[in-house]
């Protein structure tokens, strides 16, 4: 006769640790990943996975592998240029210890002012300066007669091209000279204007007045007085 079975019992599981599972957990999940590789490793032999359009199919076992190994060879050269950066970026004290942040000079700060003491006064701003004068021009006319104007008789030149007429302004000296010295600086200024192009010449005083002109017959200079016609 068997022997009944015996009833279900309300006592609880047996423990089990929580270590020991997630070690027969991660074995499980090693032998599946490692399964899983080599399912992968013999499709890609056989040239089952898929690769881009631009590449060989004679070549298709390669491809995974290569782009598996750039891959790897990049992700090292980036962490190394990551390191190097860090290594060099790192400020070292004089003894060769990396300096500490905490001991970096604080910066400036302007002075307080005390409680009570008077603001200063703002400055005027500066005065701006006058623009300097202009630089003196001198008339080409008298530039090319101060050869022949060492005592600085004559005050201003009036060329007439149109009429062929030079006329000279007389300053006041001039009628201090003696008649004959008037005459050689008359003469003299004449020769001068001819080389210059005109053919007649005219000496007048500060107020219009004619002091000397040209000869109408012949050469030389007419000495006037002032008012007069020749």
């Amino acid at each position: 006769m068997a022997d009944p079975v015996p009833p279900p019992s309300d006592l609880p599981a047996p423990y089990a640790s929580p270590w020991g599972q997630l070690g027969g957990a991660l074995r499980a999940v090693q032998a599946s990943l490692r399964l899983k590789l080599r399912e992968l490793w013999r499709r890609n032999g056989e040239g089952d996975l898929s690769v881009p359009g631009f590449w060989p199919q004679a070549l298709a076992p390669l491809f995974w592998p290569l782009l598996l190994a750039a891959l790897v060879a990049l992700t090292l050269a980036l962490a190394g240029l990551a390191w190097r950066g860090l290594s060099q970026g790192t400020v070292r004290a004089p003894g060769g210890e990396p300096a500490s942040p905490e001991l970096a000079p604080a910066p400036l700060e302007a002075p307080a002012v005390a409680m009570g003491e008077p603001l200063p006064e703002p400055q005027p701003p500066p005065k701006p300066q006058p623009p300097p004068p202009p630089p003196l021009e001198l008339d080409p006319l008298l530039v090319l007669l101060a050869e022949d104007d060492p005592e600085h008789l004559i005050a201003s030149a009036h060329p007439e091209p149109a009429e062929g007429r030079l006329v000279l302004t007389m300053a006041p000296t001039y009628s201090s000279l003696t008649p004959a010295n008037r005459r050689g600086w008359a003469e003299r200024w004449q020769h001068r204007s001819l080389a210059l192009g005109y053919e007649r010449l005219e000496l007048v005083d500060g107020q219009r007045r004619l002091l000397a002109r040209g000869a109408l017959v012949g050469s030389g200079m007419i000495l006037l007085d002032p008012g007069a016609s020749g």
